[in-house]
Order: structure tokens, then C-alpha cells, then sequence
């Protein structure tokens, strides 16, 4: 690798690496997002369900955090639009969570098993809530 992260070849053209790690993240956590939009989904029409005292402030409070969610997923998407990286497919297989993406005019896969995702989900779900899962 050369200066900015860039390979150079023999000719001397330097050419950028398909994706970067920080990069790499975004594409992860854009796909962990809207499993974390759902899980609250369903979560607040479970709340809606029961005859809990404060079901509506619960509510309310994961309507919240749903909003910082979407605006994170905006956040990411010109983020990834910036740097030439589109997510064009999601899938959500019976093991994994998959995704395929153009990365500057290459075609890319990614995928995370369902136990990845769960620990994902719930460790960013505790960053919105501002719980510590470590008490």
C-alpha cells in the first residue's frame, strides 16, 4: 500500500483499494439498521398490546430512538454515495444477513450470521438507550 491507502502498480497509476475497512463498517451497519428499525417496530406494537401504565412514554421513547436510527441510515447512505458504494440487494437468509454493493464499478458481497447480527442489533440498541450491557 502507498500514501492514502492507495496500491500501486507497476506502471506507477495508483489505484484505491476497493473498499477500506472504516468503509467496510458502513456497509455492515447499514445493513444492521433496518434489523434494528424492526426489532423496535415490533417491540412498540408489543407495548401497544399491553395494559402497562406508561406503555404510551415507553412507546414514545423508541419512537425516538427509531428517529436516530433513520437519521443515522440517511447519514450512511451519503456517506457510502460519497465514496462511489451502493448497497443494491439486502437479503435476509436463513443463516445470514447478506448484502451485495458496487464499490467504485466492482461488485461486492457481504454477509453476517444471525448470531452476529443479534449481538450487533442489541449492542447498538444500548448505545441508543444509553444502557450499559456490562452491569
Amino acid at each position: 500500500m502507498g500514501e492514502g491507502g492507495t496500491m500501486h502498480m507497476p506502471d506507477g497509476i495508483k489505484r484505491t483499494p476497493l473498499e477500506t475497512q472504516e468503509e467496510l463498517q458502513w456497509v455492515l451497519d447499514y445493513m444492521l439498521l433496518p434489523v434494528v428499525l424492526d426489532v423496535l417496530e415490533r417491540d412498540i406494537r408489543t407495548l401497544d398490546t399491553l395494559k402497562l401504565t406508561m406503555s404510551l412514554l415507553y412507546i414514545k421513547s423508541l419512537r425516538k430512538v427509531q428517529d436516530r436510527v433513520s437519521g443515522e441510515m440517511a447519514a450512511l447512505r451519503g456517506k457510502l454515495k460519497s465514496r462511489g458504494i451502493r448497497i443494491y440487494d439486502q437479503r435476509r437468509a436463513k443463516e445470514q444477513l447478506e448484502a451485495d454493493f458496487m464499490c467504485r464499478g466492482y461488485h461486492r458481497k457481504c454477509s453476517m450470521l444471525w448470531g452476529l447480527v443479534k449481538s450487533e442489533v442489541e449492542r447498538k440498541l444500548s448505545v441508543y438507550l444509553e444502557l450499559d450491557l456490562a452491569q
